[in-house]
């Protein structure tokens, strides 16, 4: 697995991975802006050219620098570094969200997949939560995945996966805050700030309920699940739509998402009918968990990640549809451990992605 360590200001650390990365930033650009055009026409029967998809991503630009200057801070550097323009850049970090927008755009004049779990305490064999995801994306998107590792001047420090040019997507930082997601889609999507900016500014926090703010309270652009956890054993569930959001702490047992709503509100503005995969997956990762109370641990949890039941409906996918699960994380909080693959959770290595930044010849956890 590819591992980068960024170091310095915000814009440093951007324009340092923007430089690493130039080629591949440009060419993972121009497919996510291919996805977001066919995703505008699949799900909104809207005819979107590639300028459309930019100017979404300009209107974002504002909210988003206001929200989080840091993170809008490192954006610009990694635009700087790739020589792009800072509005591709966060067209490429917030392709879900402004896809939806297209799709439903009443505020402008391959579904991606992924599983995700929270196991509480009473259900784990170390009586630790624990918590992680697959990551489903295109198949294509494949080469892009990445382990990042940043090491901000004043800041925590934190390790995540996630694609080149991009900011943080499922991680963990220094003081034990633990932050993933998966995708819906709701149909109040809006110009605002994206999804991993939102996860960005969560792994700048230090406390738990400062990681949550910044998920509940952000002008957000579309609709998304967050699960987060912290040092403590303390975890939460959050389904958002651009507008609305339900906080869930979870205190016992285990809860799951895939890709449809679960919360009413949002089930009556959710963009698609469940898909049969999501329904499936979410049924599985349910029973798995069940099927293991008191015995979960980071080895099963890995186990689960990349079970095959169902077929074209298991959890790790195999470009079903042209979605393929990229890679898959599991992290532990509470002793602060992060581990990852890059692609099918059940044919690749798994790392440590703290020993992989200290030493990038480290062998694999498994």
């Amino acid at each position: 697995m590819k591992m980068l360590n960024l170091t310095g200001t915000p814009r440093q650390m951007g324009q340092a991975f923007g430089e690493s990365e130039r080629d591949a930033i440009r060419a993972f650009f121009a497919l996510r802006v291919d996805n977001a055009i066919a995703q505008a026409q699949k799900y909104g029967g809207q005819q979107v050219a590639p300028d459309g998809v930019v100017a979404v991503a300009r209107r974002c630009v504002a909210p988003t620098r206001a929200y989080d200057p840091a993170g809008f801070e490192e954006l610009t550097g990694i635009a700087e570094g790739a020589a792009m323009e800072v509005e591709q850049i966060l067209a490429l970090n917030g392709l879900t969200d402004i896809r939806d927008v297209l799709s439903w755009p009443g505020d402008l004049d391959a579904f991606g997949g992924c599983t995700a779990f929270i196991a509480q305490r009473d259900v784990t064999s170390d009586g630790q939560v624990l918590v992680g995801q697959t990551w489903d994306l295109a198949s294509d998107n494949l080469p892009f995945v990445l382990g990042v590792h940043r090491a901000p001047a004043d800041a925590p420090e934190t390790w995540c996966l996630t694609t080149a040019g991009c900011l943080s997507l499922i991680g963990l930082n220094d003081a034990g805050i633990a932050v993933g997601t998966t995708n819906i889609r709701t149909t109040d999507a809006r110009p605002g700030v994206t999804y991993l900016s939102l996860i960005h500014k969560a792994l700048a926090a230090r406390t738990l309920d400062a990681a949550v703010a910044a998920i509940t309270d952000a002008p957000r652009a579309g609709g998304h699940y967050y699960y987060l956890a912290d040092a403590n054993g303390r975890a939460v569930a959050i389904e958002c739509s651009a507008r609305t959001h339900t906080l869930t702490e979870v205190t016992a047992g285990a809860f799951n998402h895939t890709n449809h709503c679960r919360v009413a509100t949002n089930i009556d503005i959710e963009g698609a009918a469940p898909s049969s995969t999501s329904l499936a997956r979410l049924s599985r990762i349910d029973a798995l968990l069940a099927a293991g109370a008191r015995e979960f641990d980071v080895a099963h949890a890995r186990v689960a990640l990349g079970d095959d039941a169902n077929g074209a409906d298991a959890i790790r996918r195999v470009d079903f549809d042209g979605v393929s699960t990229n890679g898959a994380v599991v992290m532990a909080p509470e002793r602060g451990h992060i581990e990852a693959c890059h692609g099918l959770p059940h044919a690749n290595p798994w790392y440590d992605l703290k020993a992989l930044a200290a030493d990038p010849t480290s062998a694999p956890v498994s």
